[in-house]
């Protein structure tokens, strides 16, 4: 008998900014990510921070008749065109889910319209319906990294107050408009990314504030009261709707057993992780935050209302984005982890890091979960037989999900699985089209040149098996 529920989801997700392209088709505002260019193997850089003077160079470009700059999130893999396609492939693999998301400028094109986007909205009608048709489940993120340019330019980003309220408007019309296709949302994309992914998350520019740290948290209360609000909303429209939180997983381990080392490993776990979902699925800020905040000079401006809001209306479950584990010294610096290999972009491999994080998550919160992203980036070329044969993706997903049973096995609550990515597309924060996750190759290149043709790679005919055999046939 499998460890794997027979109705556990495998399948696979991606984000609209990667997958979709026609950027301003239909209706769809500019958004974060149409302003991102491609930085080749940017570890950790790339568009991660702004400044005014680059917003509003870049902003000028993409808006110029020639633009001088190549920006690969406009056109991405053409999933806005051939989403059949897309999900046909996925049908072939065997997927019982699809984690994806919906663009918030396609449906509010500048965040404060006074109707929404009705073509974006049938977009996605037509997108959920051919999902049902094969069989496939929806499983939905309100929003990930692409926030209306307008709210960073007029708004201030999470910051701004006023960015719960047309959050809150963008998320209730999606529930309403597709609460009979879709069960499962997410209501932010990682949200504890407030460092590595600060633009695109936060939509903050960073030389508007005297403590950009202290204004990310600020902005992260925002998201902490619109998310109360989006669960409150949810469960007055249907109890039957489950709604999620998501984290970056980013577990650190201590470099020594030294205890002053150890203790700095539960600093960066505690801020870097646990934070975040003690909010959000305890309802309360937790006494080891608000020390740290003293410590550090930052007060968190919180409205009449904003902690009963946030106490009522936790979290229905909690999704988790595992690729890597961190180590640190005593000191709290980044170090090596002798124990783990690491890919060419420098994420450590460390399968037993997903056992080890997701049996914290359950100990501590008790909640249903699901691994919304896992998988691995490597730099693919066809061979010469037209093929790509990529069992280091295969080993990595297999001792990955391996250590997923072995979890389970204890009695861990995980209910999907969908690995990061059906077919490459256009990486996140890099913006390389040539770091590829997909279990399919799509013929496009850093440039945006190729003919887009889909070619499955030997992880697909691999997963394929897997998901027939409900995570037996490792």
């Amino acid at each position: 008998m499998s460890v794997f529920p027979e109705d556990f989801l495998w399948g696979g997700a991606s984000a609209a900014v990667q997958m979709e392209g026609a950027y301003l088709e239909d209706g769809k505002g500019l958004n974060v990510a149409d302003i991102q260019i491609c930085y080749k193997k940017a570890a950790g850089g790339g568009n991660t921070n702004y400044t005014r003077e680059l917003l509003k160079q870049r902003i000028a470009d993409v808006q110029a008749e020639k633009q001088q700059q190549y920006y690969p999130k406009h056109k991405a893999v053409d999933f806005y065109h051939r989403y059949k396609e897309y999900i046909g492939w996925m049908k072939e693999c065997g997927f019982k889910a699809f984690r994806m998301s919906i663009s918030w400028a396609r449906i509010f094109p500048n965040a404060d319209d006074e109707y929404p986007n009705e073509a974006g909205l049938r977009f996605y009608d037509e997108v959920f319906d051919e999902l049902h048709r094969q069989g496939i489940e929806p499983i939905v993120t309100l929003t990930h990294y692409d926030m209306p340019l307008k709210v960073v330019t007029h708004y201030q980003g999470w910051y701004g107050r006023r960015t719960i309220d047309l959050y809150e408007r963008f998320a209730q019309t999606c529930l309403k408009r597709y609460k009979d296709k879709v069960t499962y949302w997410i209501v932010i994309n990682q949200i504890n990314l407030i460092f590595g992914e600060s633009f695109s998350s936060l939509g903050m520019v960073m030389d508007e504030y005297e403590d950009f740290t202290a204004a990310k948290y600020q902005a992260v209360h925002h998201e902490f009261v619109a998310s109360a609000g989006i669960v409150k909303a949810a469960r007055e429209l249907d109890p039957a709707l489950k709604v999620g939180m998501m984290l970056a997983d980013q577990l650190t381990y201590a470099k020594t057993c030294d205890p002053q080392n150890v203790k700095v490993a539960i600093e960066k776990n505690r801020m870097k992780d646990f934070f975040f979902a003690d909010v959000q699925l305890r309802g309360e800020y937790p006494g080891y935050a608000k020390t740290w905040f003293k410590k550090h000079g930052i007060t968190i401006q919180m409205e009449d209302g904003d902690e009963e809001l946030i106490r009522s209306y936790t979290m229905d479950f909690l999704a988790v984005a595992y690729y890597y584990s961190h180590c640190v010294d005593e000191n709290g610096n980044r170090c090596a982890n002798p124990y783990t290999k690491a890919t060419e972009w420098g994420w450590t491999i460390d399968p037993v890091g997903l056992y080890n994080t997701m049996a914290q998550y359950w100990d501590r919160y008790g909640v249903p979960m699901m691994i919304a992203e896992n998988g691995v980036g490597v730099e693919e070329a066809l061979g010469s037989d037209g093929c790509i044969h990529d069992e280091y993706r295969i080993d990595y997903q297999k001792r990955h999900i391996q250590e997923l049973k072995d979890v389970m096995e204890e009695g861990t609550d995980i209910f999907a699985y969908t690995m990061w990515s059906p077919f490459d597309i256009v990486s996140g924060n890099s913006c390389e089209m040539e770091k590829r996750y997909g279990l399919i190759y799509v013929d496009i290149d850093n440039e945006g040149n190729g003919t887009g043709k889909c070619i499955p790679k030997d992880s697909f005919y691999w997963y394929a098996r897997l998901i027939n055999s409900n995570g037996e046939n490792l």
